[in-house]
């Protein structure tokens, strides 16, 4: 079996001591790829090293929206210039969106958004899929979404009816977490998109299938299987097109 995770962070200090054991272990697994994500300038320093240190991982750059909301226009500019000089050794752009759940200032929910215009500029321009974070701001973000016109990735999207919809109808992916696994809102949102536009993810270390335990990529033969439930289709099947679905979206055509 073929598995991708999309978005995770193994950055994350938790993973320093064994992180070696930890690819090992994925690897074992069946994982061919993870995209680990950036949330700020140095976090997008280390996610850099770690790709060019591991086979299995891919890099994706970013702003974490949190911090994008009270950056400077020299900070943006340091970091639109971090992600274009690093086009060659990126994916994606990732982590970026629009937080209203830790940020409730309006005047830095409408920086967030200011921010993400830019990036969304740059995307377009260096032609690199967008990984997107939309915590209680789903509508206003697929809103904004809508000016990319490289692949979107939702990532671990709670969004109602309605933004699911916008963001279905606009061709976005929505990368699944592993805790779908106890998750009516994911088995829901799986069953809107179909296998068509879905990716899988851990957001590791976080949002394992255990509440509480530390997360890592292995976990997603646990999504696989219950995606297909839900589906109602056979598990090598789901995990080749999903598999197919991340070449695709991050234009991977050639690789194994």
């Amino acid at each position: 079996m073929n598995i991708v995770d999309v978005h995770c962070h193994y950055t994350y200090k938790n993973f320093q001591k064994d992180l070696d054991k930890t690819i090992k272990k994925m690897e074992k697994a069946g994982v061919k790829k993870v995209i680990t994500n950036g949330l700020n300038p140095k976090d997008n320093k280390e996610v850099l090293k770690l790709a060019s240190k591991y086979k299995i991982v891919e890099a994706a750059i970013g702003i974490y929206p949190t911090e994008a909301g009270s950056m400077s226009d020299k900070e943006l500019k340091e970091i639109l210039n971090q992600i274009e000089e690093n086009k060659n050794n990126i994916i994606a752009i990732g982590e970026v969106g629009l937080d209203h759940h830790w940020t409730k200032d309006k005047k830095k929910k409408d920086r967030q958004k200011e921010v993400l215009r830019e990036i969304i500029k740059l995307a377009n321009k260096i032609k690199k899929p967008i990984i997107v974070h939309s915590r209680n701001a789903e509508s206003e973000t697929v809103e904004v979404m809508k000016e990319a016109k490289v692949p979107v990735i939702m990532h671990c999207f709670c969004g109602k009816l309605a933004p699911t919809n916008e963001a279905i109808k606009a061709g976005f992916y929505f990368s699944i977490p592993t805790m779908i696994v106890r998750s009516k809102t994911f088995k829901k949102l799986v069953k809107r998109a179909g296998l068509d536009k879905l990716l899988t993810e851990t957001d590791a270390p976080f949002l394992a299938p255990k509440s509480g335990e530390r997360n890592d990529a292995s976990n997603i033969t646990q999504s696989i299987t219950k995606i297909a439930e839900v589906l109602k289709l056979d598990e090598q099947k789901v995990a080749q097109k999903i598999y197919s679905n991340y070449k695709k979206v991050f234009n991977q055509q050639h690789s194994s």
